[in-house]
C-alpha cells in the first residue's frame, strides 16, 4: 500500500504537502473515477497505484476502473498504441468493430456516471465516453508519444477524444487532441515506492545476488517493458560495441504489460540475440525492490527509446543518482539536462560512446547522478503530480 501524503514532508518537505491538502479541500468527497487497461505493467498502472490512493488521502474519493478485453481487443489496441507513435498499419472496419464492441461493454458494467469527474487514460478506453449522457467533466489523459500519429487511425480515435472537456499530454511537441482544452502534465514517480525507496547496500547486493547479478565488474542496464520502441536490441548493439573496449556487464530488465500482446515475441528476440554476447543477463520479472537495487547499482543506465510517451525509467534512475543515456525522443529528453544529468542520443553508436565516456569517467557521472536526483526532486514526484491534477479537476467542476 503506498503511503500516506504527511510521510513525503520528508522527502519534498511541509509547505508542498500542505499546499495539497489545501487545494483538494473544496474536492472533498467527491467520487472521480480513473480509467484504463491493466492493474499492472507500464507507468500508466505504477503512477494510478499511488495517485489514486493519494487522491484519497487528499479527500477526494478517488477509484481506479480497468477495462476489460480479450485478445483481440488488446490486439486492436497495441496497434492503435503502434499507429499513434507514427507505424504505418493496417487499419479495418473489423478492428474498429472489436474496439467499439468492447468499449460498449465495458460501459454498460462501469457506471461511470455516478462520479463527478472521469478521468481516461490512453486509446484503450477512450471511446466508452460515447455510451454516455455525459452529465460530468471528462478528461483524456494520453500517455503515448503524439508528435507524429498515423492520421487514419488518430482521426477514428478524434470522434471520441472531441467529446472530451479536456486533455493531458505529457510534451508540448505532442499534438494536442482539443485546442484551448489542452494541458501539459509530466508523468511522476513515487520516491517512497518500494521501487523507489532507499536501500542498504546490503539489500542491494541481496537482490543482485538473488538473480545471479554479480558486482564483480561495471553494470550497464535497461529497464522497461519487453517493447520494440524502448529498442532492447538496438541496447544489445551498442553493448557489444562497448564490451570490445571496456570490461562490463549489461542487464536487461522487464516484464509485459497484461495490454501488451507484442511484448512476448520482443522478448524472445532479446533473448535469442543475448545468446550470442558475452556478460548479458536478460530478466522476465515483475520485481520493484529488483529495479531499486539494479538502479542503484548500474554505472549507467539506458533508456534507449525510439519512440517515448515520457520514460519514468529515466526519473527512477536519476533520483538513484545514477547517470542515464536515452533516446532523443518524447519525455526523454525533458529529465536527462544533456551533458548534465546523462545524455540524449540518436543511434547506437552515439550510445556506446557516451556509455563508454561514463564507464570511463565514473567521477563525471557520480556528478551527473547528483544533478538528476535534484532535478527529479523539482519536477518529477507524484506530489508535484498530485497537485496538477487537483488543480485541474478544480478548474472544471468548481
Amino acid at each position: 500500500m503506498p503511503n500516506p501524503l504527511k510521510c513525503y514532508i520528508k522527502v519534498v518537505g511541509n509547505k508542498i504537502v500542505e499546499s495539497i491538502f489545501q487545494e483538494a479541500e473544496p474536492l472533498e468527497g467527491m467520487p472521480v473515477a480513473h480509467v484504463n487497461s491493466t492493474l499492472y505493467g507500464g507507468g500508466v498502472a505504477e503512477i494510478l497505484h499511488s495517485l489514486v490512493y493519494l487522491m484519497n488521502d487528499a479527500g477526494i474519493e478517488a477509484e481506479w476502473r480497468v477495462i476489460k478485453g480479450n485478445q483481440d481487443f488488446f490486439n486492436v489496441t497495441k496497434s492503435f498504441h503502434n499507429a499513434l507513435q507514427g507505424e504505418a498499419v493496417q487499419f479495418t472496419e473489423r478492428m474498429k468493430r472489436t474496439y467499439l464492441k468492447t468499449n460498449k461493454e465495458f460501459a454498460k458494467i462501469t457506471h461511470l456516471e455516478h462520479y463527478d469527474c472521469v478521468v481516461v487514460h490512453d486509446p484503450q478506453p477512450a471511446a466508452c465516453i460515447n455510451y454516455f449522457e455525459k452529465m460530468q467533466p471528462w478528461i483524456w489523459r494520453c500517455h503515448i508519444d503524439l508528435s507524429k500519429p498515423n492520421r487514419k487511425v488518430y482521426d477514428f480515435l478524434k470522434q471520441f477524444i472531441v467529446k472530451y472537456d479536456h486533455a493531458i499530454i505529457s510534451n508540448k511537441k505532442f499534438l494536442c487532441p482539443l485546442p484551448g482544452r489542452c494541458s501539459i502534465i509530466y508523468p511522476s514517480i513515487d520516491p517512497l515506492s518500494p521501487k523507489n525507496k532507499e536501500l542498504s547496500e546490503k539489500q542491494i547486493e541481496k537482490q543482485l545476488r538473488g538473480h545471479s547479478i554479480d558486482m564483480d565488474k561495471p553494470i550497464v542496464a535497461q529497464i522497461s517493458r519487453f517493447d520494440k520502441w524502448k529498442d532492447p536490441l538496438g541496447v544489445l548493439k551498442a553493448f557489444e560495441i562497448v564490451r570490445k573496449r571496456f570490461d562490463c556487464k549489461l542487464v536487461l530488465l522487464g516484464n509485459l504489460a497484461d495490454d501488451d500482446p507484442e511484448g512476448e515475441i520482443i522478448y524472445n528476440q532479446v533473448v535469442k540475440e543475448a545468446e550470442k554476447l558475452k556478460d548479458v543477463h536478460v530478466i522476465l520479472e515483475y520485481n520493484d525492490l529488483l529495479v531499486n537495487a539494479l538502479q542503484r547499482a548500474s554505472s549507467v543506465v539506458l533508456q534507449k527509446s525510439i519512440k517515448e510517451g515520457f520514460g519514468l525509467t529515466v526519473a527512477e534512475a536519476l533520483w538513484k543518482k545514477t547517470p542515464v543515456i536515452g533516446g532523443n525522443t518524447g519525455g526523454i529528453p525533458l529529465q536527462i539536462i544533456n551533458g548534465k544529468t546523462g545524455f540524449v542520443v540518436s543511434s547506437i553508436e552515439e550510445c556506446a560512446k557516451r556509455m563508454l565516456f561514463l564507464l570511463r569517467n565514473p567521477k563525471k557521472a557520480k556528478e551527473m547522478g547528483k544533478a538528476g536526483h535534484e532535478h527529479v526532486k523539482k519536477h518529477f514526484l507524484i506530489t508535484r503530480h498530485l497537485l496538477d491534477y487537483i488543480r485541474l479537476i478544480k478548474s472544471l467542476v468548481l
